[in-house]
């Protein structure tokens, strides 16, 4: 039902600026079938062509074909608020999750246990209500007998451009992509060849487009800016650290 998702998530990285915000826009229309292409043009400013590009460039042939892939996928809520009920939230949760699973690529996150395995050092960092995801995740390697740091405030961050390497990775969770203070030490690390992956919310954001590697999760808009569940990166996160076990086991397996 959610391969829709998988596609996205596989092609995204493909799509211009542009085409990621049209994008964006489908997804999160409520009543994606009954969704005009002329709207779109009116609303983002771009042309006809522009929109099939970006539907093709998901492997979909058609507009109609792709918002009903889409519209296959929709629950009957798709917001959460404080006129819904409990079942309303949990169902939400639910239909979150089960994309957000069917985002995970194989190959994306194979390359991600790559990367922290090959490593030098790896500096986890996150802020907000983003730090528990990281501390957890930062145990966890630490755990393997990786070296592993969780780096969750602003001054800190600053230490990081001075001593990571080539050799080392930034694993980045960040809900919306944006937060300046995560974005100013990517773009140093950047210039220093450090290996970038982030975990993001599913949007045209800065950060997945200074990641080497990004994985997207999928949340249902939501009026709460401020106060978004972080449950599909802590999703992600686990999903990440088994894939680096099997890769691990595997390694030994080898030898």
């Amino acid at each position: 039902m959610d391969s829709v998702y998988h596609q996205i998530q596989k092609n995204y990285d493909a799509l211009s600026s542009t085409e990621q915000i049209i994008i964006d826009y489908m997804l999160n229309q409520p009543n994606v079938k009954n969704l005009k292409m002329k709207l779109i043009q009116n609303d983002l400013h771009v042309s006809a062509p522009t929109i099939v590009r970006a539907i093709k460039k998901l492997s979909y042939p058609s507009f109609t074909e792709f918002k009903y892939a889409i519209a296959n996928t929709q629950g009957p809520a798709n917001q959460i608020d404080s006129e819904e009920n409990y079942e309303t939230m949990i169902e939400t949760f639910s239909s979150d999750f089960s994309k957000t699973i069917h985002m995970m690529e194989e190959e994306k996150l194979y390359a991600i246990a790559n990367s922290i395995l090959q490593s030098h050092r790896i500096f986890c960092i996150g802020m907000g209500s983003s730090v528990s995801v990281v501390n957890s995740f930062n145990r966890k390697l630490k755990n393997l007998g990786l070296w592993s740091n969780d780096y969750t405030e602003a001054a800190p961050f600053r230490d990081i451009a001075d001593i990571a390497t080539n050799d080392d990775c930034l694993l980045i969770f960040s809900l919306s992509g944006k937060e300046e203070q995560i974005l100013e030490i990517a773009v140093k690390s950047k210039l220093k060849n450090v290996t970038i992956i982030s975990i993001t919310g599913f949007s045209n954001n800065p950060l997945q487009s200074l990641s080497d590697i990004s994985l997207l999760t999928y949340q249902t808009p939501q009026k709460r800016k401020k106060l978004r569940s972080r449950l599909m990166l802590s999703v992600a996160a686990e999903i990440i650290f088994e894939t680096v076990l099997l890769k691990k086991e595997g390694e030994k397996d080898d030898t």
